[in-house]
């Protein structure tokens, strides 16, 4: 059984007092529209286990009590902000393969090891929406938990307000005032398995990743991350009618990357300093084929073939020729030989190499 919401939100102060106050007035100290603050679960953990598995249990509620929590203590410091937690580096038996998240893992808080596949453009969405009432200029803040509706107030209050309710019978409306009203950026990424956890024969099951806030624009097609998602669901609806089967998507909460995105990359003067160095040897090429694989001995053509694997590493320049075609700067590399001549080992080291690479067979298929 979950704790109730005072309590979680009493737990999170206290937390957040205690464990958190160095980040929290780190955070002040930026003054940023969204401040952020990261979360491991061994730091939930080791403050509370029993509030610890409840953020598994419940996360939804109980993190946006978090998220709440933080905003006051911000406000109650001076400085409005809206504030995003995120629950990270979650223990082994919540992770779950991608066809393997189902019923009992919905509202649940869940990792898995994925590929990027697909990012879609930024929308805003708006978080914290407000409504002013026709009838007596009444102004109403409402979260919006619902990424596919707009929560709109049905009454005005009888204390602050006219009283009035809402819709055809009613005697007011409600506006959004959007200069007032707080949004975030919203974005979908496509995800799917690692070739690894996919069985033989099958297809690598994929979903729909709904990223917000400072996570938007943080990852690329092809990079592998593991997700800590909380998976919820909407129903089909055929025909302008609801059916009883439901889709999943995923709710990102947090993600860790394999390697450091390009985006995060920072190049300390004396690297910039080694890369012009090595980019002036006149044995440049050479050097990079030498270092494919090195305990691959290069030999008669296994010379050329790390030479072309080098070249395609690095790329090329797309022209356009004098007749207005277009020749593209990438080359594509159809490599064959006996068995037992180290192509999957090649293969293999520059898919480690590569960034954003992906070693695929077509073994079982």
């Amino acid at each position: 059984m979950t704790m109730a919401a005072h309590d979680s939100s009493a737990r999170w102060r206290t937390f957040f007092t205690e464990a958190k106050e160095a980040e929290i007035v780190l955070l002040l100290s930026k003054q940023s529209e969204n401040a952020v603050l990261d979360i491991t679960f061994h730091e939930l953990q080791a403050f509370d286990p029993e509030f610890a598995e409840d953020v598994l249990k419940d996360p939804r509620k109980i993190i946006n009590n978090g998220r709440t929590t933080l905003t006051e203590i911000c406000r109650e410091r001076g400085e409005d902000l809206d504030c995003l937690i995120r629950v990270g580096e979650l223990p082994k038996d919540s992770r779950r393969d991608l066809r393997d998240m189902g019923s009992r893992d919905i509202e649940m808080l869940r990792s898995a090891e994925v590929i990027c596949t697909k990012i879609s453009e930024i929308k805003p969405r708006i978080h914290r929406a407000v409504f002013q009432c026709e009838n007596c200029g009444h102004t109403l803040e409402m979260i919006q938990e619902n990424e596919r509706e707009l929560k709109e107030p049905l009454k005005c209050p009888d204390e602050t307000g006219c009283g009035e309710s809402a819709g055809r019978a009613g005697g007011t409306r409600f506006n959004l005032v959007m200069n007032v009203s707080r949004m975030v950026n919203n974005q979908w990424i496509e995800v799917q398995e690692v070739p690894e956890n996919v069985p033989s024969g099958a297809q690598p099951s994929r979903g729909q990743v709904l990223v917000e806030g400072d996570l938007v624009n943080k990852h690329l097609p092809g990079q592998r991350v593991v997700i800590n998602v909380i998976p919820v669901v909407h129903s089909e609806v055929k025909r302008n009618k609801k059916t009883p089967m439901f889709d999943i998507i995923y709710h990102l909460v947090s993600s860790e990357h394999e390697s450091t995105p390009f985006t995060e990359i920072k190049i300390s003067d004396e690297d910039r300093q080694a890369i012009i160095d090595i980019g002036a040897r006149p044995d440049l090429l050479q050097l990079m084929q030498r270092s494919i694989a090195p305990s691959v001995y290069a030999t008669g053509v296994v010379h050329f073939v790390k030479r072309s694997l080098a070249l395609q590493l690095f790329g090329g320049v797309s022209r356009v020729n004098k007749d207005a075609t277009r020749s593209r700067g990438d080359i594509h590399i159809l490599l064959m030989g006996d068995p037992g001549v180290a192509k999957s080992q090649l293969l293999n080291y520059m898919s480690k190499l590569s960034p954003r690479g992906m070693f695929a067979t077509g073994g079982g298929v």
